[in-house]
């Protein structure tokens, strides 16, 4: 029992590390929140096309969903890392009160801080473990989980918390990751996103072999020995990764293993296939609206995001064969969407 216990604290420890830490929204290189997918969800979601302001899940959300309720009286947000939803949701005048709770205190110190800058009053943060926090009941009339639902474990014990903490009529919205646990896709997809990030051109895929022929070209500029070996070895390299035809057109994708998780964030995806089975299981009305990304929030990295080129004609018709690529596959039912935007009413 000790053993688990120290195992649990520590794997607590490292996810509060890397959260408080970590701040997704604060960059668009990511499938979240580069814009040409984004403009792509919105519409999946909403209907709506326009997702030029950084807000648009909740200004969208509050436009379609909300209008007619707000203000709530008070609010909870979970999962709420540096605080961005909150100030949104207080700059849409969503709750007159809002809570916010995340796991890591250095994120909750800076959302503190953030709140404070742009002066908002209507909000209160604090830490929390919602896996082992009591939540009070018939204390809110909206639950906020942005991407949080998905890091929780034991759902089966969360959602009916959250449940709970609702009053009569209550509503609990979710933008969440909904594929495997730990993204451990079944083979027929990791062979799809393989051939995927085939299609990708050089300029937008990252190569490690050119990595390192990069960084060698850099060492030989020297004029010692060693250089010039170094010099002669990129040349040879050059030769190889030019006609070796079996290296270039096999596998240049992998899928992360349960271990890289572990080791920096062992919360990530965990209970990411449980969220909509736990969700319709707890609340009477659930309504899911997919986003996809069953190909492209795998295949595509930082590399592609921090080089595509808004401006380039090939860069944007390739992305849109990718979108094509994917509905195809999901509608054809060898995929499901692995990502949902979700309603839930009391």
């Amino acid at each position: 029992m000790k053993q688990n216990a120290s195992a649990v604290n520590s794997g607590r420890n490292m996810v509060e590390k890397f959260w408080g830490e970590t701040d997704y929204p604060a960059s668009e290189h990511n499938f979240y929140h580069f814009p040409p997918i984004r403009s792509r969800s919105c519409s999946l979601i909403f209907g709506e096309s326009d997702a030029g302001r950084s807000d648009w899940c909740e200004y969208w959300t509050v436009e379609k969903y909300l209008r007619d309720r707000i203000p709530f009286e008070k609010c909870l947000s979970i999962c709420c890392g540096f605080g961005r939803v909150e100030r949104t949701l207080a700059k849409l005048n969503v709750a007159t009160h809002i809570v916010g709770t995340d796991i890591a205190p250095k994120a909750i110190e800076q959302a503190r801080e953030k709140a404070a800058a742009e002066q908002i009053e209507n909000i209160d943060y604090y830490v929390g473990d919602l896996n082992t926090d009591v939540l009070p009941e018939n204390e809110y009339d909206l639950i906020w989980a942005n991407g949080g639902l998905h890091h929780i474990a034991r759902l089966d014990l969360v959602v009916p918390k959250l449940k709970q903490a609702l009053r009569p009529n209550g509503m609990l919205i979710a933008n969440e990751y909904v594929g495997p646990k730990y993204q451990q896709l079944p083979p027929r997809q990791q062979e799809i996103a393989n051939a995927v990030k085939h299609l990708l051109p050089r300029e937008l895929r990252d190569n490690t072999n050119y990595y390192r022929l990069g960084k060698l070209r850099e060492y030989q500029q020297g004029r010692s020995l060693r250089a010039r070996i170094a010099g002669r070895l990129v040349r040879y390299c050059e030769q190889l990764t030019e006609y070796a035809v079996p290296a270039r057109f096999g596998q240049i994708w992998q899928m992360s293993s349960v271990e890289n998780f572990l080791a920096y964030d062992p919360s990530e995806s965990v209970g990411a296939d449980r969220v909509i089975p736990e969700l319709k299981k707890n609340f009477p009305r659930v309504e899911v609206k997919n986003y996809k990304g069953s190909i492209v929030l795998y295949v595509l990295d930082r590399f592609f995001y921090e080089n595509f080129d808004v401006r380039n004609d090939s860069h944007r018709r390739l992305l849109e064969t990718l979108f094509t690529i994917e509905d195809t596959f999901i509608e054809s039912g060898e995929l499901q969407s692995d990502n949902a935007h979700i309603i839930c009413s009391c």
